[in-house]
């Protein structure tokens, strides 16, 4: 994670991004699921391929 983007960051939206981490990681943990450490990393591996199809897509280069 890059320490300057976090830096400049709003307050308001870093909380706004750490409720968003907050309902995935509930969801990834709650007795419901019953997710191995395994499928939580194939999670948010399909979840990194569609941001980065999502900025193939949109033509955004970092």
């Amino acid at each position: 994670m890059d320490e300057k983007f976090l830096q400049e960051m709003s307050p308001y939206r870093l909380n706004q991004l750490m409720k968003i981490a907050s309902k995935v990681t509930d969801l990834m943990v709650s007795n419901v699921w019953h997710l191995t450490f395994n499928e939580m990393t194939v999670v948010l591996d399909v979840v990194r391929h569609g941001i980065e199809c999502s900025k193939e897509d949109k033509n955004v280069f970092e």
